[in-house]
């Protein structure tokens, strides 16, 4: 057990070396022994999920929910626990932005559902839950910047490289207007 912070450098060192060398061995080969195991408990459950939405009524989208932020657990230890860096870190937490948002525009359609018609985009619906007492206009307009940061998964309506485009500070912002959101929705939906 890691006891003190030099300890926790003498095992990063080890582990470091020794996932290199697995990779200089295996190259793009895959290969059962080569797998790493996946460190345990830092990926949360399907279970706490689905409890996180209880103002979503439909067990089959809340456990799609629930899988969908069990991914962007994925993406957080990817952030956290290496050192992945430049575009590549940059395009995970582009992909995580993206998710967020698809799960934002997932409960946002879904609570509003016989309240606010389906016809309107995810912005204009976010406005429409400020106007009801949904949300705040606070959470609206985080989730107006979510939307708009997440419309780069359309590739072909770039008009920019994205290139030192994306940070852990945005996928933050995203995951916080995530929660904004739905626990607006939850207190909403008590009420």
């Amino acid at each position: 057990m890691i006891k003190n912070d030099e300890e926790l450098a003498s095992a990063v060192e080890i582990i470091n070396d020794k996932f290199q060398e697995i990779q200089s061995y295996l190259a793009d080969n895959d290969h059962d022994l080569g797998k790493i195991k996946f460190p345990r408990r830092y990926v949360r459950t399907a279970t706490y999920y689905r409890n996180r939405l209880p103002f979503i009524n439909e067990q089959h989208l809340r456990d799609n929910l629930a899988y969908a932020l069990i991914q962007t657990d994925v993406y957080r230890w990817l952030t956290n626990r290496t050192d992945l860096y430049g575009v590549a870190r940059e395009m995970i937490i582009k992909s995580g932005i993206a998710l967020l948002g698809s799960v934002c525009e997932t409960v946002a359609v879904v609570t509003t559902r016989g309240i606010i018609g389906r016809k309107h985009s995810f912005c204009e619906r976010c406005t429409r839950m400020v106007a009801k007492n949904m949300i705040s206009q606070e959470v609206c307009s985080e989730l107006h910047w979510l939307w708009k940061t997440r419309a780069a998964i359309h590739i072909y309506e770039l008009e920019e490289r994205e290139y030192e485009k994306y940070s852990i500070a945005d996928y933050n912002r995203a995951v916080k207007a995530t929660w904004a959101l739905c626990d607006a929705l939850d207190e909403w939906s008590q009420d």
